[in-house]
């Protein structure tokens, strides 16, 4: 049977257009649910990690998994609010009614004449006529009786409203159901339908679209959380009332990147200029000039270390792109279109970046350098080994017996693993170790402690301090390598320890340089260990390769400005590691040399 002919040019653009003016007319005709279904879709996009990981530690089918996050939302969205109804609403109506008086006595304040001091002269301000803006809550209320008084005697329309809105909830739930199950199917069906040439970049543009989204709404909604419970801390530290709903309108015009923080300090500012503060000991001005401060420390704290961590980079955006963004937003789609403007605005940042590569015939998403030229670009010369877990491979009995202690009961063994959580922990206490280290060196204690752990490490496994054990075949890995590189060890070991190491591998020629607790004032992730080893070795930190097996080696690294790589036979695991961005990563420290050997000082490496 014979293939049936190609569609030509003119039909393809006959149909295209066809289908364009088709979709139009569906968009047309459904505009009543398209806000119903954008909520879904972002409630979808939100809930499938969460629903992927139950799936996956839970062992059970997607479906249960998504019945049980639909009770657990819905038994917070019942629990919360029961709780925390009483004080917030009655926290609102007193702001609500306060703004009424404060307004009022602001607009009597404008409306007297005032003069304003220029270079030492003053000149009189006449007095304007300004409308007078009131939240009169009689008025609202009368409105609201006017509103519900015809329904009273129309018994029908009332069931007919409840029975549409009813319904609309029931097809989001449905819907945002029947999505979930499919997610990763349809996902997979869509990028298949997309030509072989183009996949490549579709796939990178759709990953970069779902990670502005992604920070936008996960990263938002950390952040608004955040941001609102620190607005309510501080107010309340200050004496301010209202604190708990000052902190609730913080908290949601985060929503609204830029304008949003300066609308939420707008109503604080205006209450204690008015109201003054229970605490603070100044005037009303002298306690609105604090209050605005605390504001302003806050979006500080957001934009310096908050949001580049919860939210990251992918949606910065220009304030003034923002603002202009908002406004448009709320002319076009309401609240909603204020509140989705930057991840829009973001998302065609995006786009049209990528198609003005293509139209430039630049490539829209180039690899990033392989390691290989990194290396090249760098001349690394010298190899900055960690010891434990990297080069030695660190007696397990602290995790086995934190295991046990966390060995979970039977119905929970599906939830987690007892070794890998031990395997966790142990890894999440190293910062915090070094640092109380480096405490302890400060005022002399350093050595006695150090001598504790290295006394407790004796007594429980290690009695005899010359047994050691080899990542398996690192040695032979660092007598190759020595023969290209400068190699040393940076390590938390006293010196004695790390020198019957060496020696008892025979490896006393292999390291240049040897940086133990002893030799430095602060410990990794302090990037001092890496510049002074560095230094002993005769090259600069961006000369250097640092190899470790955790976070704590990454950091110390990049804060020195070296490369890194990150090994997985010692306490660190891959997600966590990869957060950090080290320059490679490894299973084990053996596997480093092909991507070594023969690299120094050459410009043609053979790997």
């Amino acid at each position: 049977m014979s293939a049936s002919p190609r569609w030509s040019p003119s039909t393809k653009q006959l149909i295209s257009a066809a289908l364009l003016v088709l979709a139009g007319l569906l968009f047309y005709s459904f505009r009543s649910i398209l806000t119903p279904l954008i909520i879904t879709f972002l409630a979808v996009y939100i809930l499938d990690p969460i629903v992927g990981w139950l799936s996956r530690h839970l062992h059970v089918r997607r479906g249960w998994a998504i019945a049980l996050v639909y009770l657990t939302v819905l038994a917070v969205l019942t629990t919360v609010p029961a709780i925390t109804a009483p004080a917030v609403v009655n926290q609102v109506a007193d702001l609500l009614t306060n703004l009424d008086v404060i307004a009022n006595r602001a607009i009597i304040w404008l409306e007297q004449p005032h003069d304003l001091l220029v270079l030492g002269r003053v000149f009189p301000l006449p007095a304007y006529e300004i409308p007078t803006i009131s939240f009169d809550l009689e008025k609202i209320i009368s409105l609201m009786r006017g509103t519900i008084s015809p329904l009273a005697g129309g018994a029908f329309s009332v069931l007919k409203t409840v029975a549409s809105g009813v319904g609309m909830v029931l097809l989001m739930v449905v819907l945002s159901f029947y999505l979930l199950l499919d997610a990763g199917r349809v996902g997979n069906s869509l990028v298949s339908l997309i030509p072989p040439a183009y996949r490549h970049e579709t796939t990178s543009l759709l990953a970069q679209v779902s990670k502005t989204w992604n920070a936008f709404l996960r990263g938002q909604l950390v952040l608004c959380t955040i941001i609102g419970v620190l607005t309510w801390l501080a107010t309340s530290i200050v004496g301010l009332r209202f604190s708990i709903a000052l902190g609730i309108i913080a908290g949601v015009l985060e929503l609204i990147p830029s304008l949003g923080p300066l609308l939420a300090a707008v109503p604080a500012v205006l209450l204690t200029l008015f109201q003054g503060s229970a605490m603070l000991p100044t005037s009303n001005l002298g306690d609105a000039i604090i209050v605005a401060g605390i504001y302003v420390l806050i979006h500080l704290i957001e934009n310096n270390f908050l949001g580049p961590r919860i939210i990251g980079s992918s949606l910065h955006l220009p304030p003034m792109i923002v603002i202009i963004g908002v406004l448009g937003g709320i002319t076009l789609g309401g609240l909603l279109g204020a509140l989705l403007a930057a991840p829009i605005l973001a998302t065609l940042r995006d786009v049209l970046r990528y198609v003005y590569c293509r139209l430039a015939d630049i490539e829209p998403f180039p690899e990033p350098p392989d390691f290989a030229a990194k290396l090249q670009a760098r001349n690394v010369r010298a190899i900055l080994f960690d010891l434990d877990g990297t080069l030695l491979d660190t007696d397990d009995m602290w995790v086995d017996r934190l295991a046990g202690l966390l060995q979970p009961v039977p119905f929970l063994s599906r939830l987690y693993d007892a070794r890998r959580l031990a395997r966790r922990l142990v890894m999440a206490i190293e910062s915090p170790m070094n640092a109380l280290v480096t405490l302890f060196d400060i005022v002399g204690l350093d050595d006695k402690f150090l001598s504790l752990g290295e006394w407790l490490r004796m007594v429980y496994g290690q009695r005899d301090p010359g047994r050691y054990v080899a990542i398996d075949g690192i040695v032979e890995v660092v007598r190759d390598l020595s023969q290209e590189y400068d190699l040393a060890i940076t390590t938390l070991r006293n010196r004695a320890e790390t020198q019957a190491f060496i020696e008892h591998f025979g490896l006393q020629d292999c390291f240049k340089a040897i940086i133990t607790r002893q030799d430095v004032k602060r410990l990794k992730p302090h990037p001092e260990p890496i510049v002074k080893a560095a230094r002993q070795l005769g090259y600069t930190p961006q000369q250097c390769l640092v190899v470790g097996d955790t976070v704590v080696d990454v950091r110390a690294g990049h804060r020195a400005g070296a490369l890194t790589v990150s090994v997985l036979c010692g306490f660190g695991e891959r997600p966590e590691l990869a957060r950090l961005h080290p320059d490679l990563i490894l299973e084990t420290t053996s596997q480093l040399a092909p991507y070594l050997r023969n690299s120094a000082g050459s410009s043609s490496p053979s790997w």
